[in-house]
């Protein structure tokens, strides 16, 4: 199966989840979704990437836009190569930003990358009832998540991964006790810092 088949397959198995009245799905729609695959696309046309798996989509980012550590900021303002070139192909509601979004994305322009960007749940977690809000996932949903984070592997196979958190690590450590990898700290609750320090010092050397 070709890449991009892959993807398609991917998106469509993403598609499928039920959301929950404290799990959101956003590639239930399939605005967001094609932004996620123009994403993946653009991709898998080049080298192999670096990949940063977060811990799970969240309200102000993916939930909205269809892409880990993405908000609709990010869409309108973000200087990336992959943007630039995909801007008025994306779908963006809204103006609203997400600080570790900001932090992933602003390492990502300053080392001139296009990263693989990926949760350990691509789904959104939240308090029951309540979308506009973020609550960590359980180890149940993590395990609902690892099939989709092995597919994205896979298709990938990135040169370098980094666990952006404790969950992701968490995840990559169940799956592929063999995998060599980095954990950093993740950017949000006053972890840019050394988020930034941490990137800066794995990008320095790849």
């Amino acid at each position: 199966m070709t890449k991009t088949a892959s993807i398609d397959a991917l998106l469509a198995r993403l598609a499928a989840v039920p959301a929950t009245r404290s799990l959101g799905n956003p590639f239930a729609d399939s605005r967001l979704a094609g932004n996620l695959k123009l994403y993946l696309n653009f991709l898998a046309a080049r080298p192999a990437p670096l990949a940063l798996i977060g811990e799970a989509a969240g309200h102000r980012g993916c939930a909205l836009t269809g892409m880990p550590f993405t908000s609709p900021e990010t869409l309108r303002d973000c200087p990336n190569a992959f943007f630039a070139s995909h801007r008025e192909r994306m779908f963006r509601q809204g103006e609203i930003f997400e600080q570790s979004g900001r932090y992933v994305w602003g390492v990502a322009d300053a080392h001139g990358i296009v990263p693989l960007l990926w949760n350990a749940l691509p789904f959104h977690p939240h308090q029951p009832g309540k979308p506009r809000s973020n609550r960590t996932p359980t180890n149940a949903e993590l395990e609902m998540g690892e099939p989709f984070l092995t597919a994205i592997l896979d298709i990938f196979t990135p040169s370098a991964v980094v666990a952006v958190g404790k969950k992701a690590e968490q995840s990559l450590r169940k799956l592929y006790p063999g995998l060599e990898f980095t954990t950093v700290r993740h950017p949000a609750m006053g972890g840019s810092t050394l988020f930034k320090a941490q990137m800066a010092a794995i990008l320095k050397t790849s």
